[in-house]
């Protein structure tokens, strides 16, 4: 079993990133059992925050096999391993599928295995009560096309005000109930009021060339959102981006 351990991980993350983990623990437990040659390694991730501590059990297939929340009390963060100590809140594949992203104060974000219609599942985790209290999907050009589009809306950006309140601003992903591409000006106003767009002039879909017939499109548009008390999305300014649906 190896273990590797970063400590007094440091960030150049701003005000709108996640917040930077005191400590990062990496313990490998051998090769996959699902995978031949050994490459592909059974690992468990740790990530302490002063508040809590989350965990990351990956076997190598698509998702992680488990993930878990567990709330740090006063004293040092607990050991890194598989076993799960008392008020850790495991996630098991059946409740979200995916991989831990940040966290923020005690807001924890994972986002899914695998993306829809060009948008990315996501997920947060109340640590404190370890319940969900918000899911959605965004567009983020480092989940999805692993690089980093020039644009205050390539990902989503977490804020924490000073008094506390916590506040995501994405471009959120649905799928329209036309086609943009073909259907043009009267699927746009159908989007636009839908949506309540502040956009005026309709977006120029990408991702139609090779399509003969008609199919819906996927919008991604801008919007914050935030989480306490109650969750609730409003659409702000913003670039709109359309492409068909998977």
């Amino acid at each position: 079993m190896l273990v590797l351990s970063v400590q007094g991980i440091t960030s150049n993350s701003s005000t709108d990133s996640f917040d930077v983990p005191l400590n990062k623990e990496v313990v490998d437990f051998g090769p996959s059992p699902y995978f031949l040659g050994g490459r592909v390694r059974v690992k468990l991730s740790c990530f302490s925050y002063p508040t809590l501590m989350v965990k990351e059990y990956d076997a190598g297939q698509k998702g992680a096999e488990w993930l878990a929340i567990l709330p740090i009390g006063k004293g040092s963060a607990p050991a890194c391993n598989r076993s799960h100590a008392q008020g850790e809140n495991v996630i098991e594949v059946g409740e979200w599928s995916g991989y831990f992203k940040g966290a923020k104060g005690n807001l924890v974000f994972f986002y899914a295995s695998d993306g829809t219609n060009g948008g990315m599942p996501f997920v947060v985790y109340d640590a404190r009560t370890g319940t969900k209290v918000f899911q959605d999907s965004a567009f983020d050009s480092t989940w999805l096309h692993n690089k980093v589009v020039a644009s205050p809306f390539n990902r989503p950006r977490v804020t924490s005000a000073p008094d506390g309140k916590v506040s995501l601003k994405y471009l959120r992903v649905v799928e329209a109930d036309c086609d943009l591409h073909t259907e043009k000006a009267s699927c746009w106003e159908q989007v636009r009021k839908k949506l309540d767009l502040k956009n005026v002039q309709m977006p120029v879909c990408s991702g139609y060339k090779g399509i003969p017939s008609r199919r819906a499109s996927a919008v991604a548009y801008p919007v914050e959102v935030l989480i306490f008390p109650k969750p609730a999305i409003k659409t702000i300014d913003g670039p709109v981006k359309c492409w068909p649906v998977d």
